[in-house]
């Protein structure tokens, strides 16, 4: 780990920020339950009572890490909204949200599987990830949708978190899990559409 940083004048957000940072640092080195927030702390310069006016303690920090991406989620269903519904948009959108998705956002994936409690208590209020990505598969399927439609649709946007999976145990990279999703999404978005063509056809047809 390097030297502490420096103490200087930073805004409440700036100071929050690099809280975050160091703290992901310190989770992926160290491992989340041997990362004190004194370690954080002194990491920045700081002392813990300045550390717990912006955290209440070291949860706090991995759950604010873990809502980080809410923003990202936010914005694609954002961009969203303003897209017409034509064959491809499943496709260009797991790809957006493939693209938006760094290493760092991935090591923060891992920190929150191993943490299931969290993950659970996160879910139980609908802060999780996948609660608020039911908004985006409403808008590729409806009650007419066959099961198997609901469920490419959901495969689709769920690739990066199956290739992680996949990937433990190996050599394989960061960069190289985001390259496997992407290509993945493109295949499975293929046979959502083809899935709800035949949906419609049958609607058609009854």
């Amino acid at each position: 780990m390097s030297n502490s940083i420096s103490p200087e004048r930073r805004s409440g957000e700036e100071t929050r920020s690099q809280i975050l940072s160091i703290a992901l640092k310190f989770f992926i080195e160290k491992g989340y339950e041997r990362t004190s927030t004194r370690d954080i702390a002194e990491a920045l310069g700081m002392t813990k009572s300045s550390l717990y006016y912006h955290f209440r303690n070291k949860e706090d920090i991995l759950i604010s890490l873990i809502q980080l991406r809410h923003t990202q989620l936010e914005e694609l269903q954002e961009w969203l909204e303003n897209q017409p519904l034509v064959p491809d948009l499943l496709e260009r959108t797991a790809h957006r949200w493939i693209e938006c998705t760094t290493p760092e956002r991935l090591q923060v994936m891992i920190l929150s599987q191993a943490n299931q409690p969290i993950m659970l208590r996160l879910h139980e209020t609908g802060q999780d990830i996948r609660t608020g990505f039911q908004a985006i598969i409403d808008r590729f399927v409806d009650n007419n949708s066959s099961a198997e439609a609901r469920l490419l649709v959901r495969m689709t946007l769920d690739t990066i978190s199956s290739a992680l999976s996949a990937s433990r145990g190996t050599d394989i990279d960061f960069y190289e899990v985001l390259s496997v999703a992407r290509q993945t999404a493109s295949a499975l978005a293929k046979l959502a559409v083809r899935a709800k063509s035949s949906d419609h056809r049958q609607n058609l047809t009854d």
